[in-house]
């Protein structure tokens, strides 16, 4: 009889937890629900159909994403070990390189967004302040599944990498950047990304 309070307390404690882990998926869950809805809504709108209302929406898009993600945060985890060899000026030029990159890349492909569903499944705890919320983007043809991982940091939810039908964008990068820092230096990476980037950017601009 006497250890039966100290059962009751590893109940009570696991119950706990138990609560405490559903209420961080349902936050993450929310999280990226609104975000992306916000995203859906500047897309759908129609003040944006105009060719000259493009750059507008862009603007736009950009402030969410920016929202949306942990960009430094994903600059560090493509760089896995490698992030080591860069000084502090070069790890600052290739956070604000990849994520010009990055918003590039993404914009450019959600703005030719042709009104897919987005279906929201559910959010699994990764860790104690990680999660991966589950999406599927419904087309005429196809459903693809967009899973969002994001990260509890200062008070606020942000997403650190994406996988869409299963293939993480943090991985590709990673192995991308990685086959080039074994040749290379850190300032050969960091060019291919300046050229990169300006050509995508004159291409916007044109």
């Amino acid at each position: 009889m006497k250890r039966q309070p100290v059962i009751i307390s590893l109940i009570l404690f696991f119950f706990a937890v138990s609560v405490s882990a559903s209420i961080q998926a349902d936050e993450a869950l929310d999280f990226v629900r609104t975000s992306v809805d916000e995203v859906l809504s500047i897309l759908r709108d129609p003040a944006y159909k105009e060719e000259s209302a493009r750059e507008i929406q862009r603007q736009k898009l950009c402030i969410l994403t920016e929202s949306l993600f942990d960009y430094n945060e994903i600059s560090r985890s493509v760089l896995g070990r490698y992030r080591k060899v860069f000084t502090s000026e070069q790890m600052d030029e290739f956070s604000d390189l990849f994520t010009r990159l990055l918003e590039k890349t993404y914009l450019n492909k959600i703005q030719n967004y042709t009104d897919e569903k987005i279906i929201y499944g559910k959010a699994i705890m990764l860790s104690a302040n990680r999660a991966e919320v589950e999406t599927e983007a419904v087309t005429a043809s196809k459903q693809i599944p967009i899973n969002y991982r994001v990260i509890y940091r200062h008070g606020e939810w942000r997403g650190y990498d994406v996988l869409i039908e299963g293939v993480s964008l943090v991985r590709n990068y990673r192995s991308q950047f990685n086959n080039i820092l074994q040749k290379k230096s850190p300032e050969d990476l960091l060019q291919q990304l300046r050229e990169k980037v300006n050509s995508k950017e004159e291409a916007t601009t044109e």
